[in-house]
């Protein structure tokens, strides 16, 4: 009898274990040619969703594991959609991303039964959150065809902006759009905040459409505020300009050469962002690093950085720069660099004797 119940309750434990692995999307696998076979089916008509995804992308695998099990990701998904998946780098996955134009991980397809694309959602998300996007996606008025097609017969703003931002969220670059209506649009509508802020998020830092952009920059501050303007232009560059400081731009494949990371620094410098934060001095150790002057970036450090407040994170950073230069020193330069830190050491033992006095007038 026992034995009995153990079995009993193994057996319901293995249920019970099945019935939550099927609570989430149930993917199949099938070939995209066999699940638009699938799809086709006139009894049971459904659209294909198909997840696009690398083994190195942190958040596919985070929407494999996290989002699709749940229980509102399969009541959605399953009776819907046929919902396969492929590995972008890999077998089939090579010719969908190359057929799709897939570029950014994860993106996630919409498909008919006949292969052509409905829409598509680019991105990580929550379960419930996504699937709002896939709602949005699957809207007829929100489809990439029907809104280039809107803008093609009719070129302006009305039209323009929905279109550029579907391009933009889709990781389809908008600024041919974008640079149209900046061209034709009224004043009120290139300089509203729903257009600049798409458009200061897509444009290439340094093309031709920046650099218009640019020659009309007190007008955009007066519409977003100078510090938000100047933020937005600094984070087109900051991820690029920290891997060129730290020489690591090859491994990412990211190249400047000399010139384009001396324009980006004198674009920079022209924001006249404050001295006392990072982002005043990133791109211009990039500089100094990648015209191989390590004598100039030391002594940029000792005039400036070694000023900066020591409880800012990126402080750490810039020092973390120039402590990995070390290996390539000479001996003179080796000197240089344990003396600017010995002068941030004895900054740092002011700064500690400032608040130590501080805390005991306040104890007292």
């Amino acid at each position: 009898m026992k034995f009995f119940f153990i079995s009993i309750l193994l057996t319901i434990g293995v249920l019970g274990k099945q019935h939550t692995i099927a609570q989430g999307i149930i993917f199949q696998e099938l070939t995209l040619q066999q699940a638009m076979s699938k799809a086709a089916d006139p009894a049971t008509p459904k659209l294909i969703f198909v997840d696009c995804y690398t083994s190195w992308c942190g958040p596919c695998i985070e929407m494999a594991k996290q989002e699709f099990p749940k229980k509102v990701s399969g009541d959605f998904f399953n009776p819907k959609f046929i919902p396969v998946k492929f590995d972008m780098e890999k077998g089939e996955g090579i010719d969908i991303a190359k057929k799709y134009d897939v570029k950014m991980f994860p993106t996630f397809l919409i498909l008919d039964a006949k292969g052509e694309e409905i829409n598509r959602v680019v991105g990580k998300a929550g379960a419930e959150e996504f699937i709002e996007k896939v709602k949005v996606a699957l809207n007829p008025d929100n489809s990439m065809a029907k809104l280039k097609a809107a803008y093609e017969k009719d070129k302006n703003f009305r039209t323009g902006l929905p279109y550029a931002k579907a391009l933009y969220e889709n990781a389809k670059d908008p600024s041919v759009v974008l640079s149209e209506i900046f061209d034709n649009a009224m004043d009120y509508e290139r300089f509203s905040v729903d257009y600049l802020e798409l458009t200061l998020g897509a444009v290439e830092f340094g093309s031709p459409f920046f650099r218009k952009l640019m020659l009309d920059k007190s007008s955009i501050d007066k519409a977003l505020g100078t510090e938000v303007t100047n933020r937005m232009i600094f984070d087109k560059v900051r991820k690029h300009m920290y891997l060129i400081a730290n020489e690591n731009g090859a491994r990412y494949n990211v190249f400047y050469t000399p010139r384009q990371v001396e324009d980006i620094a004198y674009t920079i410098a022209l924001l006249k962002l404050d001295p006392m934060k990072q982002e005043a001095h990133l791109c211009r150790v990039a500089l100094y690093v990648v015209n191989k002057d390590l004598d100039g970036m030391i002594d940029y450090y000792k005039r400036y950085i070694v000023y900066l407040p020591d409880n800012d994170v990126f402080k750490g950073i810039l020092d973390g720069i120039l402590a990995g230069k070390v290996s390539k020193a000479t001996d003179a330069q080796k000197t240089a660099i344990r003396e600017y830190f010995q002068m941030g050491s004895r900054n740092a033992e002011r700064q500690a004797k400032h608040y130590k006095s501080q805390l005991e007038s306040i104890s007292k």
